[in-house]
């Protein structure tokens, strides 16, 4: 009796392992489809370039260089950007309702910097912003390749 409860108990945990596994492997599969799918529609590209609009943000204002009519190119530029990520993200959410990574936040830094940059009253906080802003497109990224391993 010991020894037929014994082999119920092993074989019962073999299926539960073996499901278990299955289960995992389907989920990195829809992890790796993913952000394969973010890839094909340059979402990586998109993130890289606000990251670069970031960048020059700094560059211009710490130079000096951040003139009304740059203010206007970059807000213009940002806004441009953040609408192709905005496109991307909503092609995901169709495709991938149960896998969505929660873009809002860089959305709203996004926003943050934009309003920022067109302050013209209060420039020390755009720095923070922008490094605010940042953080949210690495934490982005970091939830993109975190799901893959």
């Amino acid at each position: 009796m010991a020894k037929k409860l014994g082999k119920k108990i092993l074989f019962y945990t073999l299926i539960a392992a073996a499901v278990y596994l299955g289960f995992i492997k389907y989920q990195s599969y829809v992890s790796h489809q993913y952000l394969n799918e973010f890839r094909a529609l340059k979402g990586e590209e998109t993130v890289e370039h606000l990251a670069g609009l970031y960048k020059e943000i700094i560059d211009y204002q710490s130079t000096y260089k951040l003139t009304p009519q740059t203010q206007a190119n970059l807000v213009q530029a940002v806004l441009k950007t953040g609408k192709q990520l905005k496109d991307i993200d909503n092609k995901l959410k169709a495709k991938y309702p149960e896998r969505h990574i929660d873009f809002s936040y860089v959305y709203q830094d996004l926003f943050l910097v934009v309003k920022q940059i067109q302050d013209k009253a209060n420039d020390a906080k755009l720095s923070a912003m922008v490094v605010h802003a940042v953080e949210g497109l690495g934490n982005l990224k970091v939830q993109l390749y975190m799901t893959v391993d």
